[in-house]
């Protein structure tokens, strides 16, 4: 079907599947295939070219190669990205030969003219004259296969690709059968036909075909259903979804499955092209997570086979699988807590439960656990979508395993957060932190850890543990740790940078624009702007927000290099990233990789949002690409860079709405420049949000002014309350920069409210300016060396103190922690914390009863009500059972203005220093961790949490 036969009025039919495809490990244009599937489907559908079983399907040969015109197969497929890989895959063709035993010697060759791609239907006939039509259900699909008129049989051949496997073919019933064994946990199938099977042959174990008479019927359908649970599993899947239904009939079952989706978002004035990108992007937003659960035969119950155990064990419940959260937390799940919430909570849920399952949420999921990529991100995620009032899922797992993540060493790298052994105690990932990488990336692990503990704060104050909202705030501004505002020459101007455990800026790149070291898929420049939590924070880091916006003008500026850096050589995100600035000129913006996407929208942070809206048309216009050429036939374009699971297709949509979630989190968007002329968006609930720019074109690209519904709004944000419930916004656009939205209190939200530099809190112990004395004196500096891999232990309940070695040195404690061992036996349960000037009278700063550790290596922290300045500390083990810590934490800041009072625990009371140590005074504060229940979250104003 030619692109310019398409119409409005059938959404369905602008999708074209085919976009991305043109790509390599070498180069990638989406690094995408086309899959046909329901939306966040078990199973998706593709033809296969290649014999690697990751880029199963590609465009052309090469990079200028020429096109592919053969296909193997039409496969069954579970890939989440190339580089996670296929699993759980069975591959089925029509074949003339019999003599035929391999999909190579399969392969059929075929015209592009004579192909269709979307997401509900798929059809391509061979030059054979056979026509292979696919459509999708959940769990299943139907095929159908038309020979031309002189064709007397069919044969079709199925072959489980790379794997092992087996086929069982009952002759009573004509149904083939069995399993692949391709990736954990194994997929079962089972199919039926149309038509009497004649004929059928078992070429392999994995190899197989049946073939059937088409004298008087030239038309053959298959229906076909997988299972990850057993053969009758996914039998009982193809009666559930298909049953006697018609090929049609699924066919419009899967369209209207779409167009559910695709009807949200509605465009006036667009043209062919556009509407092709636009709704190609929302079927890439909508193609994963993938459904990964199924109905219980008898019990229509929803069962799963988990991922997340050794040996896949059964379990009851949903989940969801195939999400790279380092990417898609970025757009993806914002877009889905706007537009779909109810069932982004249902998808949470999902993931949560392989924490329930294996103790942890996967960093990349692909099903399972995968050591992929930066960051525990599926901990904004739902911090975001919580702060967004979306809340079916279970809460109380859901914050637990964001604990996890963040307070707790993983032995197993493919687990939870990488260097917590030590970078926990440091407010940085320090160089010395081993990560088995070419870019170990101990910026960007450091950066989205904060990121991501600044949304474990958000949820925390919603939820009333104070103690976690007092240290997760002061962890999300650990950025400033990393920032280097004194250097000269090549580092001058500020810069993140990797920092080794003394506090030294670690050599590494030889300049800002080498990849690698510390900068995971990037360099410095992609990194630059990586504080959206705090906006104005990163402001005064670079000087003021002339500075700032400054330093995004240099960045979108200045030419991309070619320097590999660590990797050794120019990996395939080097050469996109100059690809992007050839296309759009838009300097070291490397839009084809997710780490700077937020970039333009620092501009309003800045007060510059004209400066943005500079280059996001031209990003929109030259980096998104229809997929067809002028004769209608795809071409594999799309992207520029990997389109992983939708996120840059996600960003497209937000920014095309005129927004961006810039501030994961917070329930904040800041606003861009709308793309269309008028958009409707409308939402779940069946209200919408209406964008009118009647005057936006390409030159027009300026907001001059807007309008909420009908009042003027000067701010350059939106809150997601004055969308939800339905919204008109209209722009007037312009050629030329305007005023609108600069005004100092026009900003979006940030931790930082004034000018100052942030200042996190810094451990007050391990730098030396306090000597510590303890009950038990062996392995005394175990208290304190900053790593979880040591441990002291008491003989009985014991004591810590700690007196400044300067009683005139001026630092105020405010936060304390206390790291569990490896000795579950030891943990304290309770405590007192005192301070005293003169080590005779001392003042209860907080008393614990109670307490525990929910895991081990778990850093547990504990606030209080005010900043406490004494020259002597003493920490108080109540009880008579011995005690083992990790480490002890006092967290302080030298000036006590700048330290948090957001925490109420003890009220400070004066006593006199016991002797032995008494378990007198103080009040009792609850646990705030994952060892106690959650409070009642109440309901979210909608507004942001400051």
């Amino acid at each position: 079907m030619k692109i310019g036969d398409l119409t409005g009025q059938n959404l369905a039919e602008y999708v074209n599947t085919m976009r991305g495809a043109q790509s390599s490990g070498d180069f990638t244009r989406g690094n995408t295939f086309p899959a046909t599937a329901v939306p966040f489907g078990f199973n998706m559908w593709s033809p296969v070219n290649q014999s690697d079983s990751n880029w199963f399907y590609q465009f052309k040969t090469g990079e200028n190669g020429s096109l592919i015109d053969t296909v193997r197969a039409f496969a069954v497929v579970h890939e989440p990205s190339p580089w996670i890989g296929n699993r759980q895959s069975l591959g089925i063709i029509p074949i003339d030969n019999e003599t035929v035993t391999s999909l190579a010697s399969a392969a059929q060759k075929f015209d592009r003219k004579n192909e269709i791609a979307q997401a509900h239907y798929y059809s391509l006939i061979f030059n054979n004259g056979t026509r292979t039509e696919i459509t999708p259900t959940d769990h299943a699909a139907y095929f159908r296969f038309n020979v031309p008129a002189d064709k007397k049989v069919v044969t079709l051949l199925f072959d489980t690709l790379t794997a092992s496997g087996a086929f069982s073919y009952d002759s009573a019933t004509g149904a083939i059968s069995g399993y692949t064994n391709h990736g954990s946990p194994q997929m079962y199938f089972y199919a039926v036909f149309d038509a009497p099977v004649t004929k059928s042959k078992t070429v392999y174990g994995d190899t197989s075909w049946v073939q059937f008479d088409t004298t008087g019927n030239k038309s053959v359908g298959m229906r076909i259903a997988t299972s990850f649970i057993s053969v009758d599993q996914a039998k009982a899947n193809l009666e559930d979804e298909i049953g006697g239904k018609s090929f049609d009939q699924i066919k419009d079952l899967a369209e209207a499955a779409w167009l559910k989706k695709l009807g949200q978002i509605r465009v006036k004035n667009a043209t062919a092209d556009q509407k092709t990108i636009l709704y190609s992007n929302m079927y890439r937003a909508f193609l994963y997570p993938n459904s990964a659960w199924e109905k219980e035969k008898g019990t229509g119950k929803p069962i799963y086979m988990s991922p997340y155990t050794s040996p896949s064990t059964q379990k009851d419940g949903k989940i969801w699988v195939n999400n790279g959260f380092w990417d898609t937390y970025r757009t993806n799940w914002p877009l889905y807590s706007l537009l779909i919430p109810t069932q982004a909570g249902q998808m949470i849920d999902g993931f949560v439960n392989g924490y329930k399952d294996g103790g942890w949420v996967t960093r990349w999921s692909g099903p399972g656990y995968n050591d992929s990529m930066v960051a525990t991100s599926s901990d904004i995620i739902i911090a975001d979508a919580y702060m967004k009032g979306v809340r079916n899922f279970d809460v109380d797992a859901a914050y637990a395993s964001m604990l996890r993540n963040a307070t707790t060493y993983s032995p197993d790298s493919a687990k939870g957060r990488k260097g917590m052994d030590k970078s926990i105690f440091y407010g940085y990932t320090p160089k010395e932190v081993y990560i088995n990488d070419p870019a170990p990336g101990h910026v960007a692990w450091s950066l989205e850890a904060d990121l991501n503990d600044f949304g474990i704060g958000q949820m925390a104050k919603v939820l009333k543990k104070d103690d976690d909202y007092a240290y997760f705030s002061n962890r999300a501004i650990n950025y400033a740790n990393l920032f280097d505002g004194t250097s000269t020459g090549t580092w001058a101007n500020g810069w993140f940078r990797t920092k080794d455990q003394a506090g030294n800026w670690a050599s590494g790149p030889s300049t800002p624009q080498s990849w690698g070291y510390g900068y995971t898929e990037g360099n410095a420049w992609s990194y630059a702007f990586l504080a959206p939590q705090d906006g104005q924070g990163l402001a005064n880091l670079y000087g003021g927000r002339d500075k700032l916006k400054a330093k995004l003008d240099k960045f979108f500026t200045t030419a991309p290099g070619m320097d590999g850096g660590s990797y050794g050589f120019a990996i395939h995100e080097v050469k996109e990233a100059a690809k992007v600035h050839e296309l759009a000129n838009v300097g070291e913006y490397q839009h084809s990789n997710q780490t700077v996407h937020h970039s333009i929208y620092m501009y309003n942070f800045a007060g510059s949002p004209s400066s943005g809206q500079k280059y996001l048309r031209d990003v929109m216009d030259k980096l998104y690409f229809s997929g067809f050429d002028a004769n209608g036939n795809s071409t594999g374009e799309g992207y520029i860079g990997d389109e992983d699971n939708g996120e840059q297709s996600s960003w497209y949509l937000l920014s095309s709405m005129g927004i961006y979630p810039v501030s994961m989190g917070r329930p904040e968007y800041a606003i861009g420049a709308p793309y269309f002329k008028e958009m409707t968006v409308t939402l779940e609930s069946g209200k919408k949000i209406v964008v009118k720019a009647p005057n936006v074109s390409s030159s027009n690209r300026y907001v001059q002014s807007m309008k909420l519904n009908g009042k003027d709004l000067t701010r350059n944000y939106l809150l997601h309350s004055e969308l939800v419930d339905g919204a008109t916004l209209d722009f007037v656009m312009g050629p030329n920069p305007s005023q609108w939205g600069t005004g100092t209190n026009d900003l979006p939200t940030s931790i930082t409210q004034d000018s100052k530099v942030p200042n996190p809190l810094k451990s007050l112990l391990p730098v030396g300016n306090y000597d510590v004395t303890a009950s038990t004196v062996d392995k005394k500096d175990a208290i304190f060396d900053r790593t979880s891999g040591t441990a002291w232990t008491s003989k009985g309940a014991g004591w810590i103190e700690a007196a400044k070695k300067a009683p005139t040195m001026l630092d105020a404690v405010s936060l304390y922690t206390l790291s569990s061992s490896t000795d579950a036996t030891k943990d304290p349960t309770g405590w007192i914390l005192k301070g005293s000037n003169d080590g005779l009278v001392w003042v209860t700063l907080d008393t614990r009863e109670g307490q525990g550790f929910a895991w081990r290596r778990q850093t547990r922290p504990f606030a209080l009500k005010a900043p406490a300045s004494y020259a002597k500390y003493r920490l108080e083990f109540t009880g008579t059972n011995d005690v083992s810590i990790a480490e002890l934490e006092l967290l302080g800041a030298t000036d006590v203005s700048a330290a948090p009072t957001t925490a109420s625990n003890a009220v400070p009371t004066p006593s006199v220093a016991p002797t032995p140590p008494s378990t007198s005074g103080g009040s009792t504060s609850s646990a705030g961790g994952a060892g106690g229940g959650l409070a009642d979250s109440g309901k979210l104003d909608g507004r942001p949490l400051r």
